[in-house]
């Protein structure tokens, strides 16, 4: 069993305890006064900045170890918005990426600053918690989800308001996104499948398939450590970045 299946199976686990321990009902609501001004990727298109980026926060991976041993995700969120980052993504996974809902709910306190957040989304009960937590964009993993899911999760996203990154690794995964409803792409250089990474695949992916991924401005995802892979990737037409490790282990 790869990484990333088990991942999804004990996800699936927790959420269906969450589940009959909750009243469904009650995450179906119409408004939240904690997400940002105006939409994740409009702001993060907006910014004026050189390279786009997402910077994340995370305290570790599986394929990084323990990123940061006095973890801290107010602080780190402090740190970012001071070297001018206009938007965050955090990590909520907790069993292998130590992560938490309350690092948003922190961060929101605090911050009125646009937020991805980076889980593994496989029920839409998720979708509804992210809307409460005060999220303002989701992330949709193909590998992890049937075409007629990305479908229906991001019809429920865009409903609640919530903008989406829809990522893929695998070119064997293409034609469950490029026919879906978003304007953005993630293309991970990461396999979460075997945690290898490779910072030319996105690059790869997009040059290969250029054609049907024209109408999609694509994010490309994991594993930059120096400004000069930054800058390969935006003199060929790519300037959005979602970081993590590069960023907080101070190599950007």
């Amino acid at each position: 069993m790869s990484t990333l299946e088990k991942i999804v199976r004990i996800k699936r686990e927790k959420i269906n305890l969450l589940k009959s321990s909750n009243n469904f009902t009650d995450h179906f609501i119409t408004n939240n006064t904690k997400q940002y001004k105006q939409s994740f990727f409009d702001n993060l298109s907006n910014s004026t900045d050189k390279y786009k980026i997402i910077a994340e926060i995370k305290k570790g991976s599986p394929s990084a170890g323990m990123i940061l041993d006095d973890f801290d995700p107010l602080l780190c969120a402090n740190q970012y918005i001071k070297k001018g980052y206009k938007n965050l993504s955090v990590l909520t996974e907790e069993d292998h990426f130590f992560g938490s809902h309350l690092h948003i709910e922190s961060i929101k306190k605090h911050h009125d600053i646009p937020i991805l957040q980076k889980d593994f989304v496989i029920d839409e009960w998720q979708i509804y918690q992210a809307k409460i937590i005060g999220v303002d964009c989701i992330l949709l993993i193909a590998e992890i989800l049937t075409e007629t899911e990305i479908k229906d999760f991001i019809q429920l996203a865009k409903s609640l308001k919530l903008d989406v990154l829809l990522e893929f690794h695998s070119e064997n995964e293409l034609m469950k996104v490029v026919d879906q409803n978003v304007n953005y792409l993630g293309i991970n250089n990461r396999n979460l499948h075997t945690l290898t990474t490779d910072t030319n695949h996105c690059l790869t992916i997009r040059n290969k398939y250029e054609d049907v991924l024209k109408r999609f401005t694509i994010v490309a995802e994991s594993g930059f450590n120096t400004v000069e892979d930054l800058e390969k990737y935006r003199s060929s037409g790519i300037d959005m970045f979602l970081i993590g490790e590069g960023l907080l282990k101070e190599k950007l």
